[in-house]
């Protein structure tokens, strides 16, 4: 095992393998989705309620959440929290739970945001006690400190990226408005909110039906959306969509994995047209006359606007990227929760049932 003040000499010499460009502020808003990400996955544990990030005005940022407080108990002599913000990991998460809901597509962890911050200062909030603790360029000043009794439960990490390191260090606080407003339709129970000059709140309660509700998109809109939420095995599907018609419609389809946008779609998306088209199939199956599910998919994607995110333990990519999802089981478990509701959709949607209806009878036309 290296030494520690290696490690972090060798995140410091070289630290776009880490976290990304460090001049473009991708890398910088990257440090702040790992420590985010430790957040989101107290609130899948059903710990975490609401979650804060405030910028102040020398740079610095700070997180906080309502969760149970990072732990502190000793790990081979080193307070756990230490050990997480001092070395690397080789599991999910540095305590190997799964899965993990990552905000950017490095997940690294807290050991690089610390190595690569000027100074970062910790507080926890546990079991009853407040602990203290600071570091500089990613090594501790001094010993995790228990300060005072208390009921508060949760994280406070304030950290200052170092300008020895980062061109610009500021952070774009249009990147984070943006990720926090499309993880509010993901995360529906988490409250989230943000602070530069002004302060922003991100609450979507009605979750994924609102995301396709409030993107804009040209064509008569076909009253209703369908929304799905299911568990097969170990895998949950949540998907909403609705449609569009007339000669100026569209379509598209933005698709998640443990709430990481997959930008290529991947096995998820395939699941959702194969399971509209099946379900059109149970529908109207003397109309379509046994044709192709390439053609049914075709058909069912004519003006659909959906969505649909999968969380499941180790997912398949294609790439380092994670831009397309390969999960081979993920495909299945879609296609089935979609099929039954879009057949039950269908039966109770007669405005939607005409349209499929039109675009078969065009479709098959001599």
């Amino acid at each position: 095992m290296s030494h520690p003040t290696i490690d972090i000499d060798k995140i410091r010499k070289r630290p776009g393998m880490f976290i990304g460009d460090v001049h473009d502020g991708s890398g910088l808003t990257h440090m702040l989705w790992e420590l985010l990400a430790n957040a989101l996955d107290e609130h899948v544990r059903g710990t975490c309620k609401t979650v804060s990030i405030s910028i102040r005005e020398n740079g610095s940022v700070t997180i906080q959440d309502d969760g149970r407080g990072i732990p502190t108990h000793d790990l081979d002599g080193v307070p756990f929290v230490q050990k997480a913000l001092t070395s690397w990991h080789g599991t999910p998460t540095f305590d190997g739970h799964a899965p993990h809901e990552h905000v950017g597509g490095h997940g690294v962890g807290m050991f690089a945001v610390n190595a690569l911050s000027s100074w970062l200062e910790l507080e926890i909030f546990r079991e009853g006690t407040h602990y203290r603790q600071r570091y500089e360029r990613g090594v501790p000043c001094g010993p995790l400190e228990a300060v005072e009794s208390t009921h508060r439960t949760g994280t406070t990490i304030t950290f200052l990226p170092d300008p020895t390191i980062f061109s610009d260090p500021w952070f774009n606080a249009g990147t984070i408005t943006a990720r926090l407003q499309e993880l509010a339709y993901l995360v529906p129970s988490l409250k989230l909110s943000f602070a530069d000059h002004r302060k922003h709140e991100f609450h979507e309660p009605r979750g994924l039906r609102a995301f396709v509700e409030r993107t804009r998109h040209p064509g008569m809109p076909i009253p209703g959306t369908l929304t799905v939420e299911e568990r097969v095995g170990e895998i949950l599907v949540e998907a909403a969509m609705n449609w569009r018609d007339g000669p100026w419609s569209s379509s598209s389809i933005d698709s998640y994995a443990n709430i990481e946008r997959t930008t290529d779609g991947g096995t998820h998306v395939q699941g959702l047209l194969t399971g509209l088209a099946l379900g059109l199939r149970d529908v109207e199956g003397s109309r379509v006359r046994k044709r192709p599910l390439k053609q049914l998919r075709g058909i069912v994607s004519r003006g659909l606007h959906a969505v649909v995110c999968v969380r499941l333990r180790d997912p398949t990519f294609d790439a380092p990227t994670k831009s397309r999802l390969m999960t081979s089981a993920v495909a299945k478990a879609v296609s089935g929760v979609v099929r039954r509701a879009f057949v039950a959709e269908l039966q109770n949607n007669l405005e939607l049932r005409r349209h499929c209806i039109r675009l078969i009878d065009g479709e098959l036309a001599p």
